[in-house]
């Protein structure tokens, strides 16, 4: 770690809905980050299984954070209702919202801050850096890898290929909240648009620096259909835009 990405706080939101078999590594993923300087915000969105006290179990090791914060909402608002609820925890200059059933390589953060402060020298749109991931099942077993796309501003509107945990200006984000709590699904869609509507680009790094798990559960429904084409023996990279659905659909 240089010098130079030193005391920049990044602010990582975990989102959370019944994934408590699930949220233990997606934190522990935070935790051991490379990045010396992180704050962790969960938003429990009225789970009904074990997730809470999973979470506070989880949270009493997180010395290594800046700061870590458990929101519980009272009922179900859904995703995007959890992420407009931590509106003013969100403290950081960088951000990265993180599904509470994936989970981030160790170097993720420093890797994805370095590479979007030496790009904003260049181009002071860009707003936020994504990547590639390793597509794994329920129980974190390899499947395939998963492939996104260079980023191209027309394109964003048709395709959903932008992933959730990209990491980006906190600014850029706060300034096109709230959501539409009544969007329930294509929520990360519905995301990107907004935020590229409102003026930022975004930078791809064709390498997979965070891991996505499949499972029936998945918000997207692409957890049913990769796991039953595996099932199948067809294997192979996945282009993820074939499988996110849009919020123009």
């Amino acid at each position: 770690m240089t010098d130079a990405l030193k005391n920049h706080l990044l602010t990582v939101l975990i989102p959370n809905f019944n994934y408590g078999e699930y949220i233990g590594k997606a934190i522990d993923s935070v935790m051991t980050q490379d990045y010396p300087d992180i704050e962790l915000i969960i938003v429990d969105d009225g789970s009904t299984d074990d997730s809470v006290a999973e979470i506070q179990r989880k949270l009493k090791e997180s010395n290594g954070l800046r700061k870590s914060e458990l929101l519980v909402l009272g009922q179900n608002r859904g995703k995007l209702g959890a992420i407009n609820a931590a509106f003013d925890q969100l403290r950081g200059e960088y951000l990265i919202t993180l599904d509470a059933d994936d989970w981030l390589s160790p170097s993720y953060a420093s890797r994805c801050i370095a590479e979007l402060r030496q790009r904003r020298l260049r181009d002071s749109n860009l707003g936020f850096i994504y990547s590639d991931c390793n597509l794994v099942d329920q129980f974190g077993n390899a499947i395939d890898y998963g492939r996104s796309t260079t980023f191209k501003r027309s394109l964003v509107e048709k395709l959903s290929f932008l992933p959730e945990p990209a990491l980006m200006l906190t600014r850029a984000f706060k300034a096109v909240m709230p959501f539409d709590e009544t969007i329930r699904v294509a929520t990360k869609h519905h995301k990107w648009c907004r935020v590229v509507d409102n003026g930022w680009t975004g930078y791809h790094i064709a390498e997979p620096l965070f891991y996505y798990r499949m499972h029936t559960d998945n918000m997207s429904g692409i957890g049913k259909r990769i796991i039953g084409e595996a099932e199948k023996g067809e294997y192979g990279e996945r282009i993820l835009s074939g499988y996110w659905g849009t919020a123009k659909a």
